[in-house]
C-alpha cells in the first residue's frame, strides 16, 4: 500500500484534494534497496490541484500585474495596442466552440505546496511562464467563500504567501535583476530575463562573471535550498546543490530560427550541472511567434522536432554531470493545435492558416490572435481573441492552466516517480499528450466548482 502511495499522482478538481510530487533523496535510497527507510523519509516536494472554472488573474508575488492579460470584454485602446489593432477599438471576444468546451481552457492549476528549486531562463516568454507559475504557487485558493461567477476574485487569497528578492546585476548582463520567489515550505522559483544572450559557459555563464556570482550567492543564502554534495566555496557556492531543475527557453523572437543549434541546449545542461548542481533540465518547445513568416513555417516545425529529439535521446555526456534527465514542455504543440482549430472556426482555408495576417506593424497571424477575419474597412485590425495580445505572448487566463499542469506532471515523472531513460520518456510523453493540446479534461458532473474527479495519466 505504501508503494502505491509512493507512485500515486492525482489531480482533484475539488476542495482540499491534491496531487503530490516527491524528491530525489528517497529515490536514491530505494534504488539501493532500503525500501522501508525510503517510504518513511521521502520528502514531498509539490502538492497542488486543478480547479475547474478558475481563471488566472496574472499577478506577481508582490501584487503587480503580469503583462499580456486578456480579459473577456477588455477594450483594446491603449497607445501600444492601438497600433496593433489598426486604430479601431476592439472588445476582446470569448472563446467559441470547440475552444469553449468544458475541460479545454476552463481550468487552472494551483500549486499549494512547493519545495522544488527551479530556475527559468529566457526572454519575455520565459518571464511570462515564470509569472504564471508564480501566481499558481503564491496565491492560495480560498474555496470557502461564496462563488457568484467563474471570474469571482474572492476565490483567490488576498495576499501572496511567497516572498520576493532580487539577485544583483552588477555588469548589466541581463535586462533585469534575476527575480527569486520563495515559498513558505522552502521552494524557490527564479527567473532570468535575457533576450539575446544564449547560455555560454565559456564566456558569461561561469564563476568569473560577477552577475553569475551574485546569483549564486543569492541562491546560496536561501537556507533551505542548499544541500551539501561536495567541496564548498563560500563565494560561489561551488559544490552545493542550488537547484533541482533548470528550465531553459530558447530566445525565439530575438534569435533567428536558422541560428538554432543543439549546442545551445548542451550549454544549458552544462550550466545547470556546473553552476547549480541541478539534476533535471526542461526545454520548452517554441510556440508560434509573429516573426515567423510564411517561408519559415517548416523551419519552426523542424526546430521544435530537434528540441523534442534532443530531450528524448539525452544521456549524460560525463560521469561528472549532475544532470541525469532532460524533458521537453511541448508549448509548440499547444500553440499549433489552437491555431489550426481557430482557423477552422474562422473558416480560413487550410492553405492560408499560417499566411493570413493582419496588416498591422507586427503582421500577426489571424488564426492565432483574432476572433474574426480582418476588418474589411481596415485590414490592420480584427476582433481580438482570448489567446494572444500581440501574436507572440499568450493570455495567461487561457493557456496557463494547461502549461502549468503539464509542467507539474513532468516534475512528477522525474521527482516523484523517479523515472529515467525509457520510463521517463513514456511518462513525459503522457504529460504532453494529455495537457499540451486541446484534448478536453473530463469533468463528468458538469458542475461549476464542487465536482471531484481524478485526473491521472
Amino acid at each position: 500500500m505504501a508503494l502505491c502511495w509512493l507512485t500515486w499522482f492525482v489531480y482533484h478538481v475539488a476542495i482540499g484534494q491534491s496531487f503530490i510530487v516527491q524528491g530525489d533523496e528517497g529515490h536514491h535510497v530505494l534504488r539501493k534497496g532500503h525500501h522501508q527507510q525510503q517510504q518513511q523519509h521521502h520528502r514531498r516536494l509539490i502538492e497542488g490541484k486543478i480547479v475547474h472554472h478558475l481563471p488566472v488573474r496574472g499577478l506577481h508575488a508582490d501584487g503587480t500585474d503580469v503583462e499580456y492579460r486578456c480579459s473577456v470584454g477588455d477594450v483594446i485602446h491603449t497607445p501600444k495596442r492601438y497600433r496593433l489593432w489598426g486604430g479601431l477599438n476592439g472588445t476582446r471576444q470569448p472563446l467559441r466552440h470547440p475552444l469553449n468546451q468544458s475541460g479545454v481552457f476552463d481550468f487552472t492549476t494551483h500549486i499549494s505546496d512547493m519545495k522544488l528549486k527551479v530556475l527559468i531562463v529566457g526572454n519575455s516568454l520565459g518571464e511570462q511562464l515564470h509569472a504564471g507559475i508564480e501566481e499558481a504557487m503564491c496565491y492560495p485558493v480560498n474555496m470557502t467563500e461564496t462563488v457568484v461567477s467563474p471570474s469571482d476574485r474572492k476565490l483567490w487569497g488576498k495576499q501572496s504567501t511567497c516572498t520576493t528578492k532580487y539577485a544583483g546585476n552588477p555588469d548589466g548582463f541581463w535586462i533585469k535583476e534575476p527575480r527569486i520567489v520563495s515559498t513558505p515550505s522552502g521552494g524557490l522559483l527564479a527567473v532570468i530575463k535575457d533576450n539575446t544572450h544564449m547560455i555560454d559557459t565559456k564566456t558569461k555563464w561561469n564563476r568569473k562573471n560577477s552577475t553569475i556570482v551574485s546569483l549564486l550567492e543569492t541562491l546560496g543564502n536561501d537556507d533551505d535550498s542548499i544541500h551539501e554534495i561536495g567541496a564548498n566555496n563560500n563565494k560561489t557556492n561551488e559544490g552545493k546543490k542550488l537547484l533541482d531543475a533548470l528550465l531553459y527557453q530558447f530566445q525565439s523572437g530575438h534569435v533567428d530560427l536558422h541560428d538554432f543549434d543543439e549546442h545551445y541546449l548542451e550549454e544549458a545542461i552544462a550550466a545547470a550541472s556546473d553552476l547549480f548542481q541541478a539534476t533535471s533540465v526542461i526545454f520548452p518547445t517554441i510556440g508560434w511567434m509573429n516573426n515567423v513568416d510564411e517561408t519559415r513555417v517548416d523551419k519552426w516545425h523542424e526546430v521544435n522536432d530537434r528540441i523534442r529529439n534532443f530531450a528524448r535521446l539525452y544521456s549524460p555526456t560525463s560521469k561528472e554531470s549532475t544532470v541525469k534527465s532532460v524533458q521537453f514542455l511541448d508549448i509548440a504543440e499547444l500553440s499549433r493545435s489552437h491555431i489550426e482549430a481557430n482557423a477552422r472556426i474562422l473558416n480560413i482555408p487550410s492553405n492560408e492558416t499560417y499566411t493570413l495576417r493582419v496588416e498591422s506593424m507586427w503582421k500577426s497571424l489571424v488564426a492565432q490572435m483574432c476572433a474574426s477575419l480582418p476588418f474589411a474597412e481596415d485590414p490592420r485590425g480584427c476582433l481580438p481573441g482570448m489567446v494572444s495580445l500581440d501574436g507572440m505572448h499568450v493570455c495567461p487566463e487561457t493557456f496557463h492552466g494547461r502549461i502549468n499542469a503539464a509542467l507539474v506532471c513532468l516534475l512528477d515523472c522525474r521527482f516523484n516517480k523517479g523515472y529515467y531513460t525509457n520510463r521517463l520518456l513514456t511518462c513525459s510523453d503522457g504529460c504532453n499528450s494529455k495537457y499540451m493540446n486541446l484534448n478536453p479534461i473530463s469533468f463528468t458532473l458538469n458542475a461549476e466548482l464542487n465536482e471531484e474527479i481524478n485526473l491521472t495519466l
